[in-house]
């Protein structure tokens, strides 16, 4: 077995997480970017970042992928959790939290729900949230 190197983050990793079939490594970050990588090379395959309104503007503390990989979750301390299509990095929705949400995931063998973990902020407390994925986008 040997190390892998994983070049691309400016920052710290935060987490990182296999998809289903180990192929694929999503890695979080300090540098508000989240990253998928070849896993048996290191090799970057892309990043999930598009702007200010379409990404992460802090630092990126968790993510899960879909049990099909087709979509990805990224929970953020911006307060935000973004859904991303896999493949082509696009984003897809941001759901906003009133704290840093430390944690996401998506729900064993229903992937069409998801929950989320929030810290306390201000007069808010910590909160675990507990969302349900449209059939649609238009929905």
């Amino acid at each position: 077995m040997r190390p892998l190197l994983l070049k691309g983050h400016t920052r710290s990793i935060t987490y990182l997480q296999y998809n289903r079939e180990g192929d694929l490594l999503f890695t979080c970050s300090k540098d508000n970017i989240p990253t998928v990588w070849y896993s048996d090379s290191g090799e970057r395959l892309g990043t999930y970042h598009m702007d200010s309104e379409r990404g992460h503007t802090g630092t990126v503390y968790s993510c899960d992928v879909s049990h099909d990989s087709k979509l990805l979750l990224t929970a953020s301390g911006d307060q935000t959790v973004i859904l991303w299509e896999v493949e082509t990095g696009i984003f897809l929705y941001k759901w906003k939290h009133s704290g840093s949400v430390r944690c996401v995931r998506f729900c064993e063998g229903q992937y069409s729900r998801f929950l989320t973990v929030v810290d306390p902020f201000s007069t808010y407390p910590a909160s675990l949230n507990v969302y349900s994925l449209a059939a649609s986008p238009e929905d």
